[in-house]
């Protein structure tokens, strides 16, 4: 499990151009509300990417990724956790925004002091988990000026699944959190979408994922693994805009540029992930074949794409699920996109082939 950042800028009329460069606070009023639905573009490119840096930190910095190339975009919402499945496992959240790609979604408490990640419900191997972060993880303190940090610790933990492994009959995990944010830098940030005076954050995270097994011999718990995982990013937020402008994403070491994602307005083209309807996609990361598995009966096809847009596969869905083969696709992203009969688009998202 990740912490869960896949929050991203509300639909916007209009560049924010004026001013570009000047300090500015943040407010609860910058961050995402119930009821607005938006699209972020995305280069995934490792040509691309790599190319890329965070640039430097302090102030009147200027940023300018315009010439960025995108590789994909997502539509998502914002809704009320009451208009979610879930609501009752995520009692103190007040938002709740459609993961992207994937069933399910991320919740969040918003208010004029702080805005904060709840937990996620999200589909882990064709299973839907509900994982509450205790306590809750920081994302921004208000008001929110050039050099506020936010710290922490936080656990979570994975419920138990059952499975079919010789001598194992359930799985759990957990997951301990160390994250630190800074608000290290402010200037003028200019994308494909365009111009904004922005106030940078610059994340660090440090996560160890221990998973747990249940013995059929000893019925008992019995540690099996534990991973450490370093993670580093960087978002920039504006004023009015409903998040974050921009994130980058960066290796374990903090020195290479991994993705770019920016706000580029209201979906077009692209339907937003469904509120009703979701996509199961396992098992992800996917080996030999990928199930894609929809709520309703409607889908007729699943597209499969690499991340050059490139169609790999098509496939037809028999009573809303199709099993498409992976042995032969190299390792890394892979799109996908579920239609009806007629063509339109029903979901749409990612998933990641590991040989």
């Amino acid at each position: 499990m990740k912490k869960f950042y896949s929050l991203v800028g509300l639909a916007f009329l209009g560049f924010i151009s004026y001013n570009a460069g000047a300090q500015i606070t943040l407010s609860s009023a910058d961050m995402p509300s119930v009821g607005k639905s938006f699209q972020n573009d995305f280069d995934t490119l490792t040509s691309s990417v790599n190319k890329l840096n965070p640039g430097g930190s302090g102030a009147s910095v200027t940023w300018n990724y315009a010439a960025v190339p995108m590789s994909y975009n997502q539509g998502d919402s914002i809704v009320a956790p009451s208009a979610t499945p879930y609501a009752s496992t995520f009692t103190t959240a007040n938002i709740a925004d459609t993961t992207f790609g994937n069933a399910g979604y991320t919740y969040f408490n918003g208010s004029s002091s702080s805005f904060l990640v709840i937990g996620a419900e999200q589909n882990i191997q064709g299973y839907m988990v509900g994982v509450v972060f205790k306590p809750s993880v920081t994302e921004l303190n208000f008001p929110g000026t050039y050099l506020n940090t936010s710290s922490g610790n936080s656990r979570a933990s994975i419920p138990p699944q059952a499975v079919v492994y010789t001598g194992i009959d359930s799985v759990k995990g957990t997951l301990n959190m160390t994250y630190k944010d800074t608000l290290d830098a402010y200037g003028s940030l200019t994308t494909p979408y365009g111009t904004y005076s922005t106030l940078r954050q610059k994340h660090y995270e440090l996560d160890i994922d221990s998973i747990y097994v249940h013995s059929t011999l000893a019925h008992a718990w019995v540690f099996y693994q534990a991973q450490t995982t370093k993670s580093y990013a960087y978002r920039w937020f504006a004023n009015g805009l409903g998040d974050a402008a921009a994130t980058m994403n960066m290796d374990s070491s903090g020195t290479k540029v991994t993705s770019f994602e920016w706000y580029s307005g209201k979906p077009s083209g692209i339907n937003p992930v469904s509120q009703a309807h979701h996509t199961l996609v396992f098992p992800n990361p996917a080996s030999t074949q990928v199930t894609f598995r929809f709520s309703a009966q409607n889908a007729e096809y699943v597209t499969v794409f690499d991340m050059t847009g490139r169609e790999i596969t098509k496939a037809e869905m028999k009573n809303g699920t199709s099993v498409i083969n992976t042995a032969s696709y190299s390792n890394g992203v892979y799109l996908f996109r579920l239609t009806d009969k007629s063509g339109n688009v029903l979901d749409n998202g990612k998933f990641t082939v590991q040989q």
